[in-house]
This record gives C-alpha cells, structure tokens and sequence, in this order.
C-alpha cells in the first residue's frame, strides 16, 4: 500500500496540475497536522482516495469530522486494506491554543486509545501498524524550544507496541542536516513536513 503523508506545508509539487500525475497510484492520504483545508481538498479530490488525518496545533477548533471529508485518527484506530492506523494529535502546552497538551494529558488521550488497541490486537494479531501524530516522539526528531518537545507517552508507545511506521510533522524541515527517517526500535520514525512517500506490505490476518 502506497501513502501520500502530508504535514505543515503547502508543497507547490502536490498542489499543481501535475498532482494526479505525479501521486496518482497512492492508495491514501495521511496529514500529520497544521494544513489548510483548501490544500487537503484539493489533494483528495484530485487523487480520489480516502484522508486520515490528526489536528496539528495551528489547526483552528473544529468538529471531530469535518476535515476535507476525512477520517480523525485521533484516539482511534482504524484499519485500511488491512493495515491499522493510529493516531494523537496535537503538540506539547506552550501557549493555551487548541490541540496543545501537557505530557499527562497526553498520557491520558493515550489511555482511552489503548482499548482500541487491544481491540485490534484480539481481531488482527496485532496492535498497530502505523502510529501518526503531529508531535514526534521524545528523543527522535524533537525541537529544541518547548514548542517541539516529543511526548514521552509517544516514545512508550513505540517501545510497547513496536509499529512499523511513526508518521509526525510539527518540526520542520529547512535543510539535508536534518533527519527525514530515523530507526527507533522496530519503528520507522518519519518527518512528513512537506510530504512523503510510504510504502507498506500489509500484514496477513
């Protein structure tokens, strides 16, 4: 299965006239976050394949579903083509706006997902595939300022649940020194900032 991830800006080689040719054989969209309506519109009607998405922490307050016709991974897991995908959404507290937690807010968003998971690992053998949020995990990719902390919870996650993906944004990218992919445990750790290309093998079961 082919995923067209997305996270914190407009990239003017997805929002073109040459979209469908360059991204049309992806079988979904997934956005880490903190991307204009217009722009996840135009992606999805153009490729004509389902959204996934989590809130980013510039994202104004709006309803759970009402995203470009989409599907909020947050708290949920959800599974597409047999591969199961989990999502949080948000950043760490640093101001009050929406989509902002402390790390034991996190911890408890991340409590009422685990029956999810549990649910998943009884029908599927397996907990999670693909974990997406905004912010990345404690320890990989984080920030220097408070703004772009890693959650410790997610960090948990990865270590209890071991999924093949981590998908995050929040922390952008501005030159070839900083990491897109990086291996923690069994996880690909990936920045989407921008956009990347995902392949995975779905599992049997």
């Amino acid at each position: 299965m082919k995923i067209l991830a997305l996270s914190d800006r407009v990239d003017p080689r997805i929002y073109s006239s040459f979209c469908k040719e360059r991204f049309g054989d992806v079988d979904c969209i997934i956005s880490c976050g903190d991307l204009p309506e217009y722009y996840l519109d135009f992606v999805v009607s153009t490729l004509n394949v389902p959204l996934f998405f989590v809130h980013g922490n510039h994202d104004a307050p709006r309803e759970q579903e009402s995203l470009a016709g989409g599907t909020n991974l947050d708290e949920r897991v959800i599974c597409y083509r047999n591969v199961l995908i989990a999502g949080l959404e948000g950043c760490y507290w640093y101001n009050g706006n929406p989509h902002q937690y402390t790390e034991r807010e996190m911890y408890w968003k991340y409590l009422r997902l685990l029956p999810r998971l549990l649910f998943a690992r009884l029908k599927h053998g397996r907990y999670l595939d693909i974990l997406v949020t905004h912010a990345p995990p404690k320890g990989v990719h984080e920030g220097q300022d408070p703004p772009h902390r890693g959650f410790a919870t997610f960090t948990h996650i990865l270590k209890k649940y071991r999924p093949r993906y981590h998908l995050h944004g929040h922390v952008h990218l501005y030159g070839s020194a900083q990491d897109v992919a990086t291996q923690f445990l069994d996880t690909l750790v990936v920045n989407c900032y921008g956009y990347q290309v995902i392949e995975i093998v779905p599992e049997k079961g």
